[in-house]
């Protein structure tokens, strides 16, 4: 006969294969639930972006001037529909703008900007994390080393304040204000119908959004899988499913973006659609080109499934086989025989070998141990630093904002935050602690190297406005970086516009640069001097040490200071380009504008 013991056993321990109550509904179902006008909308990072969250909302939306707010780590080419489709009356941000295949200014949010339809509040990444941070913890504020010193402290008095370290009288802080969305996004690999999702790194911002939003979150997932499968990987699991509304099983949801499955069976990934992106940046160029892209992909496509058709099983097909981690061989193979090292450097190539030889040559003095760099030309030079300090046998781990440690970037494709790259990483972060624990944080040794749209004399650096209403992109980490690396080197092509006795706008105070390496020389601030002094010029086979010197004189509107005897940099070795033209090989970031 069966005791209570036994009936208790049977009847209330045992597991079940799913449990809670299902929030599982379609995307359009959701979106129409829960989202309503004027509401602050946060569409999160904690793998890859979700996506198809903007073409729903824009199929809702358009024409009824919903004025959402947007909170956002960064309004990337796809995020430009919601300001074309007249969806937001203000972003809080760090970053708007293309990224891919290179960064720069967007002209729909150029366009918003110079209008004044659309308020934009400009953060760094770090500390814009920490304001998502603040909200989930319950707190009003948190402490930051990041945003003093730059035109965003003054900007941002409402939600930043400076106070004296009441540990430390001598040191002031930075402290954010909490911020509190009304509702999140985000897309997950998977999720059980609870609610519960599973992440994949790097979780770049976290959860932070979603767990301090005042509604909670909407998830879409790759895929709808029992709570049993969340068990089998509960370490990937970021999101309690008592703070999602609904669940959408929405595949591909993350496209032109990707998504990388960290070998989890059941579940697939896929390569970033760069074609895709290229596609839609081209059609931002003018109104009419963007309303014929929106009416395509969006308008004309009631939901997901019918835009995921119109992609073609061919192409998603493609897609899936390119998140293979030996993929970019694949790559390398078509573009190899375009290659080589025997074609004389350009000007950019020079810089880029040349901000190579001082990031090794400073990693080596100073002993730095960790390298993280920005996107551009930046992080060529440190990707080929960390390959030949590796050749000497000396340990210097590359690091990338978004949560990469100890990385080695793969050939063929040199956008910083491409798939290939994860599998390479030592470790797998976030924001927070890359940013603020392994670049900014006690006992840590890092050299920091960064492109920007304008440099000054100073140090500082802009890449945000030029007055009166020039929007670029925004900070992104450089303000971060600035404020907290050890060292920073800044890597930018020399021209009067670029290098300039003052910045109007300070993106990243100029404090922690110490040096400068543009297409034409080597700038080093000397024995604490605040301005730079050339000590370099970089030889280009064709004019004398002094004609290079008197060119840099010419281009500079400050009398600057010349070191007695400025150093020539040799030219590149065909060692130094092939690794270059391998990172490269389209020059995405190395073509000189005629």
């Amino acid at each position: 006969m069966e005791d209570d013991f036994e009936r208790v056993l049977r009847n209330i321990i045992p597991l079940r294969t799913t449990e809670g109550q299902s929030k599982v509904m379609s995307l359009s179902e959701a979106i129409r639930e829960f989202v309503k006008p004027g509401m602050a909308l946060h569409p999160g990072v904690a793998c890859t972006p979700p996506l198809a969250v903007i073409y729903e909302l824009i199929r809702h939306f358009r024409g009824k001037d919903p004025r959402f707010s947007l909170i956002s780590l960064g309004l990337t080419t796809a995020y430009s529909l919601l300001v074309h489709a007249g969806l937001l009356r203000k972003v809080t941000t760090t970053f708007l703008g293309d990224t891919y295949p290179s960064p720069g200014p967007n002209p729909v949010f150029q366009k918003a900007f110079q209008d004044g339809t659309v308020d934009i509040q400009h953060w760094s990444l770090l500390a814009m994390v920490q304001r998502l941070k603040a909200g989930a913890l319950g707190v009003s504020s948190l402490p930051t080393k990041s945003i003093l010193g730059s035109s965003m402290e003054k900007d941002n008095r409402d939600d930043f304040a400076v106070v004296e370290d009441p540990f430390n009288k001598e040191v002031k802080l930075g402290l954010v204000r909490a911020i509190h969305p009304d509702l999140s996004f985000y897309h997950a690999l998977a999720a059980d119908p609870q609610g519960n999702s599973l992440f994949v790194p790097p979780y770049a911002e976290n959860l932070y959004g979603a767990l301090g939003s005042r509604r909670g979150a909407i998830v879409t997932a790759e895929k709808i899988v029992s709570t049993d499968f969340l068990r089998a990987h509960a370490g990937y699991v970021r999101l309690p499913g008592s703070r999602v509304l609904a669940v959408c099983e929405v595949p591909f949801g993350a496209h032109p973006s990707g998504m990388t499955a960290h070998g989890i069976q059941g579940v697939g990934g896929y390569a970033i659609d760069n074609p895709f992106v290229f596609t839609l940046r081209q059609a931002c160029k003018e109104k009419k080109t963007l309303d014929a892209w929106m009416e395509e992909w969006v308008l004309s496509c009631p939901d997901h499934s019918a835009y995921l058709k119109r992609l073609g099983e061919k192409r998603l097909k493609s897609l899936k086989d390119k998140a293979r981690p030996d993929a970019w061989q694949e790559d390398y193979e078509s573009i190899r025989q375009n290659l080589s090292s025997d074609e004389p450097a350009n000007a950019l190539e020079r810089m880029v070998v040349a901000a190579a030889r001082k990031i090794i040559s400073r990693v080596k003095e100073n002993r730095y141990r960790t390298l993280l760099a920005g996107i551009g030309a930046s992080n060529l030079a440190a990707w080929i630093a960390t390959y030949l300090l590796r050749q000497e046998g000396y340990e210097v781990d590359a690091m990338a904002e978004i949560g990469f440690f100890g990385y080695l970037p793969r050939p063929a494709d040199p956008f910083i935050f491409n798939l290939s790259n994860i599998p390479t990483c030592k470790m797998l972060t976030d924001v927070s602690e890359v940013l603020g624990i392994l670049m900014g944080g006690e006992n840590q040794r890092c050299l920091g190297a960064l492109s920007a749209a304008q440099v000054d004399r100073w140090g500082n650096l802009n890449s945000t406005i030029i007055p009166p209403n020039l929007l670029i992109t925004g900070s992104g980490g450089a303000n971060d970086v600035a404020c907290g690396a050890s060292e920073v080197l800044v890597v930018v092509p020399h021209s009067p516009f670029r290098f300039v006795p003052d910045v109007a706008y300070v993106t990243a105070p100029g404090q922690r640069v110490r040096l400068v390496v543009t297409t034409l020389g080597v700038f080093e601030k000397m024995d604490g001097d605040r301005e730079f002094t050339l000590t370099g010029t970089l030889e280009d086979g064709k004019s004398s040490a002094e004609e290079r010197v008197r060119a840099i004189k010419e281009q500079c509107r400050w009398d600057l200071k010349i070191a007695p005897q400025p150093r020539t940099l040799a030219t590149p070795t065909p060692e130094e380009l092939a690794l270059l033209r391998l990172f490269d090989p389209h020059k995405f970031f190395l073509t000189e504008n005629p």
